[in-house]
Order: C-alpha cells, then structure tokens, then sequence
C-alpha cells in the first residue's frame, strides 16, 4: 500500500489525491513513493510544481546526500518543443561551477520517456520570503548579496547563457561549510544560449518569465537583428535589488499589457518616493537606476562590472533597514501593514550597573554607584511608640467588627475554547492575455468563496487550505478557463491558464513595425 508523501497515511492507489491532507496523487507518486528513483534517489515530498513540471527533494540513498528532483511533467513529454527546452536546461547547466550558482548532478530518462534532472538541495530561504518576513533590507547587507549574486550571473553568462528569470524567488540565501551567508541562483528552465532565436514563449504555457522582473528585451522590444544578451539579466536584477532596499519593486501592474507599458517607458520612481524610510545612499540609488535605463547599452555591460561597482560601496553604506511601506492595493496588505526595524548595530545601549541579587548568589549586573544627596538623621524611637500604638487600635478594631455571612462560592464562567489558527495559503493566478476570477469554489464542501472585489489577473488569493476550483472568464473568449488546486497550510503556489496559444501572439515593438 503507497504512502502519501505530505502526511505519510496509507492510500489507495487510485486515489487522485489524499484523503486525510488533500495532497495530489500523481503517476510519479503513486511508482516511486515507496520504491527508490533510478535505485538511488528515495523521494521524500514534493516541494512545489512548475510551469513545465514538479520539483521533489529526494535522498541519494547511496550517499546519504539530499538532492533536488526536477520532474518534466508526462502532459508536456511528448512536446518536442518542451523536451529540448527541458534538455538543453540540463546541459547548459552542467557547463557551470561557481559557489554562487546551484549544481546539477544528474540527468536521465524514465521508462515513459519523461525526464528528470537532479540538483543540489540548498537548505535556506529565497529573497522573496527574506523580504516578506524582514522588510526592507539595510543598504549594506542588500549590497553584499547582491554581489554574489551578480557574480553567479556573470559565471551564468560567461557560459554564453541568459537566465531569464532573474527574481528574489530565484535567488536562494544559505550558509557554507564555515557558516558564512551565500546566495544561490536557480532555476536555469528557461534559459537560453546567446544567439538563440526562439521565441521566449511556449507552445504549451505561459509567457516565459515573471512579468514584473522583465526586460524590455524579454518583451521582444530590440532593434531588428539583435538577441537578448546578459544585460537583459542586468535590469532583471536591478529590480529585485530595488525591492531588497524598498520592500517592494519599482513597477506595478494588474495586467501583462500594463508592465509591457512601464518596463518599456517608465522610469523608476526614486527609492525615497516609494519608501520614505529607505536609507540607500544616492550614489547606491544611482546603480540601480544604471541598471535599469531602458536602452541596454546604458546599462552595465557585465554583471561582473555591476558587483565590482556595488562592492566598492559597501563600506560606505548604512547598516540600517528602512520599515515595510504600505502596500499599493488591498489584496495586499495585511494586518501588519508597517513593521518596525530595529539596528542592533547602531543602537547603543547605555551601560547598566545595578546590582542584582538573588538566592544563589549577588552582582549580576554591576553598575556606578549612584551618589544619593546627604539627609538629616532623625530618630526612630519615637516613631516606633507610636506605630505600635496604632498596631493595638487595629487588632481591637478587628476583633470587635461584625463577620460577613460566608456565600455559596459562584462558579466561574465556561470559556470557550481558544480558536486555533490556521496558517492560510497563498495561490497567484496568471493568465493569458488575461483574465479574471469570477468564481472560486471549495472543492471539498461545495461552497464558493465570496469575492468583495474584481479581481484581474495576476491576482494574489489567500485561501485556507483545502482543494479549490479556479474559474476565469475573458470578453474576447466564449469559454471559461477552470483548473483545480490543492492548498497546503502556509504553502504559496501559482497557476497558469491561457485562453489562446501564446506562441501565436505577437508582441507590439514601439517602434511602428510588426514583430
């Protein structure tokens, strides 16, 4: 009998998913559950799904080494496009050895012709989370992840590859052997060889990328014979070091339409306008501005040239992080709309020098002594006649004074039970062109979630966890997009429908000319 991989139950094997947690059963799970990948990887649980297949950490049994298992979804196997864009991944991947880069180590064929790749398990948190959690970053550690960050990418480049998919969810932080913090890049789906002429979209998905970490090269916007270069994986990474400082990125939009707009004339605001407790310096501010001016050859041309830059800062910039601003709109923000930072570096404390005493044992915390003004001596004798005094008065007063008539003691009121919380999931939903949620049903108790507000895609959706049914409608499209999803508490997970083949769809140049 299988297990789950999420709550470890028994389960049936034709089970679509699990009865006691709702964990989706898939064709993968239900053969390699139990039974060693390729005789040497144990899956041990499924740690999200992709556009283009699902990510599980595994054991090397043999080596007693965690690893990463990148599985090619079996829907897009047989998509010839999707298989090469899944191989050349694995080999371009390989070409890299750099600390700032995750490793690959493995890549092979399952029987069913669906392939899997074997990564490095980096144990830590992605920039992403680091900024929900922390707020704004201070001026100088943002800087210095940003320069192992920017050198990963230059040792991505210099393999003649553009990421493509630069963003804080990508950028892992961990610790070394010695304990020191390092940054991770992963995630090389997407990426491509310079010179590649396919388009950055799929036959089977979405437009490749985040919308709100593009380029305006990722967008299609480059003169006539030219290809994305590195550079393109520069502006990427001045956004996610904008929103390091702000807690927030420079470019906002409901709609795929409206951050081709912005990311193709919009100039950032300045990182004051956007979060007032910013404390970047300018000459930092002006980095980041460097690296996002619309025109590439404004840029910096390496990655390696933008660290170099950053690097030579450090010293100079403040060790103080500015408070998490308020959000933009109301499904974003939360019942902490502000959160206080507080500089354990450049706050000083005063130097106690009280003593404490306790049972076992005197001065604890010793401290200066504090000089207490002379006063006059005066005589306790007569004090104490007359506090005696009034001793005797009391206890007679007491003896005489009528005793109160004992009363049944009354029983406290029931409390209810403290509620326990639920830690909600998060789901994003993106569509192309777009679209919007008109319904979200509850799988499990048939009943619909109430929606107080339109909501346009890509649209963040808290929900609790449980199995749901997305529905999406469009004007320019008859038929509804509906897909199903399972939630797990605190889990954060996006979905991505499409109402035409984006591969047929071209993108507008600005320049007057059709692509």
């Amino acid at each position: 009998m299988p297990h789950c991989l999420h709550c470890r139950s028994e389960i049936d094997p034709k089970y679509k998913a699990c009865p006691f947690c709702g964990e989706a059963i898939t064709d993968f799970m239900r053969r390699y559950a139990d039974t060693p990948l390729d005789g040497k990887y144990q899956i041990l649980s499924r740690l999200g799904v992709g556009g283009m297949g699902e990510v599980y950490k595994a054991l090397h049994i043999h080596l007693n080494a965690l690893r990463v298992i990148k599985l090619m979804r079996t829907a897009v196997a047989g998509d010839q496009g999707a298989h090469e864009r899944f191989l050349r991944e694995a080999r371009l991947a390989t070409r890299i050895h750099h600390p700032n880069v995750a490793a690959i180590y493995d890549f092979a064929a399952l029987d069913d012709v669906a392939r899997y790749m074997v990564s490095e398990y980096i144990e830590g948190i992605n920039l992403h989370e680091l900024i929900n959690e922390r707020g704004p970053l201070s001026p100088r550690y943002a800087a210095t992840l940003a320069v192992q960050a920017l050198m990963g990418l230059d040792a991505i480049h210099r393999a003649g590859i553009v990421h493509r998919d630069v963003s804080p969810e990508n950028l892992m932080v961990t610790r070394d052997d010695e304990g020191n913090e390092i940054v991770k890049i992963i995630d090389l789906g997407i990426a491509k060889q310079w010179g590649d002429t396919t388009e950055n979209k799929t036959k089977t998905g979405m437009f490749v990328g985040k919308w709100k970490y593009c380029s305006p090269e990722h967008l299609g916007i480059v003169n006539e014979g030219e290809r994305i270069d590195g550079r393109a994986d520069i502006y990427s990474f001045g956004i996610v070091l904008y929103e390091m400082l702000t807690g927030v990125p420079p470019f906002q939009a409901d709609t795929p339409h409206r951050y081709l707009m912005l990311h193709a004339s919009q100039p950032p605001k300045p990182l004051l306008q956007t979060n007032p407790t910013t404390t970047a310096s300018p000459e930092l501010e002006a980095l980041i501005f460097r690296a996002l001016e619309k025109d590439r050859n404004k840029r910096f041309p390496t990655a390696r040239d933008f660290a170099k830059t950053i690097e030579a800062l450090i010293p100079s910039l403040s060790d103080r992080a500015g408070a998490l601003p308020v959000l933009p709109t109301a499904s974003e923000m939360t019942v902490e709309p502000t959160r206080e930072s507080v500089d354990l570096h450049a706050t000083t404390m005063p130097e106690l020098k009280t003593t404490v005493r306790s049972g076992v044992g005197q001065a604890l915390v010793q401290g200066p002594a504090v000089e207490e003004p002379a006063r006059p001596r005066v005589s306790a004798t007569p004090w104490l006649i007359v506090a005696a005094l009034l001793l005797a008065i009391a206890a007679g007063a007491l003896y005489f004074w009528p005793k109160p008539r004992p009363q049944p003691p009354v029983p406290a009121p029931a409390r209810a039970p403290a509620p326990v919380a639920v830690a909600q999931a998060r789901l994003g939903i993106n569509a192309f062109p777009w679209g919007e949620v008109t319904a979200i049903r509850n799988v499990g108790s048939g009943e619909a979630v109430a929606l107080h507000a339109p909501l346009v895609t890509p649209a963040p959706v808290d929900l609790a966890p449980g199995t749901y049914e997305i529905t999406l409608t469009n004007p320019r499209y008859p038929q509804p997009l509906r897909r199903t999803v399972s939630l797990r508490p605190g889990e954060e997970q996006s979905i991505n429908l499409s109402f035409v083949d984006p591969g047929s769809v071209s993108l507008p140049r600005f320049d007057g000319a059709a692509q």
